[in-house]
C-alpha cells in the first residue's frame, strides 16, 4: 500500500482535499515570519554540527546521530513551509507543503536536470520520509542497531536537504 506522500505525489487532487483539511484542522496555520524562516534553518544547521559532534567525539551513539540528522532536515523543511507563510508541528503535514509547493508539477525530465538545485524533487521527498523511518527506529526500537557507516550515509543526505533548502531560502 503506498504511503500518503507517495499518492500526493501522482494526485494533485487528492494533495489539494488534504491540504485544505489540514488547514482547516490547523495542523498547518498561516502565518510564519521571516523571523521563523532564519530560526528553523538555524537549528538545522546546529543539528548537523550537533550530530557530526555526536559521531566524532562520543563515538557508540549512532542512533542519536540519526535523530538529530533527521531533525536539521526537519527543521529545514519547516523553514521551507515558512518561506511559503505556514506553520506546521505535523510530520505528514509538513510534507504536503513540500509537495504543494516546491514539487515540480508540469515539467520534464529535462527540466528537472536543470532545475534539480532549486527546487524540491521526488527523490528529496523519499529521502525526507526515509530519514524520518530511521529516525523512529532510533528512537523507539531496541532490536536496531546502527554502524556509524549508516549515520554517516544519513548524515550526507540531511547536508543535501539542509544545503538545497538554504539555497531555495536566499533566492
Amino acid at each position: 500500500m503506498k504511503q500518503k506522500w507517495e499518492l500526493w505525489l501522482k494526485n494533485g487532487a487528492i494533495l489539494d482535499y488534504d491540504f485544505k483539511k489540514y488547514l482547516e484542522k490547523e495542523t498547518i496555520r498561516k502565518g510564519a515570519t521571516k523571523i521563523e524562516i532564519d530560526g528553523h534553518l538555524s537549528k538545522a544547521k546546529r543539528n548537523l554540527h550537533f550530530s557530526r559532534r555526536i559521531l566524532d567525539d562520543l563515538k557508540d551513539f549512532y542512533e542519536w546521530s540519526i535523530v538529530s540528522y533527521y531533525y536539521s532536515v526537519y527543521q529545514a523543511a519547516l523553514a521551507l513551509c515558512a518561506l511559503k507563510g505556514y506553520k506546521t508541528k505535523s510530520h505528514i503535514a509538513t510534507i504536503s507543503i513540500l509537495i504543494k509547493f516546491f514539487y515540480p508539477k508540469h515539467i520534464t525530465e529535462l527540466d528537472l536536470q536543470t532545475v534539480a538545485k532549486t527546487v524540491m524533487v521526488e527523490e528529496d521527498i523519499r529521502e525526507f520520509v526515509e530519514l524520518k523511518s530511521y529516525r523512529e527506529d532510533a528512537t523507539y526500537s531496541i532490536s536496531v542497531e546502527y554502524e556509524r557507516k549508516l549515520a554517516e550515509n544519513l548524515g550526507k543526505k540531511a547536508i543535501e536537504f539542509v544545503n538545497k533548502a538554504e539555497k531555495i531560502i536566499s533566492e
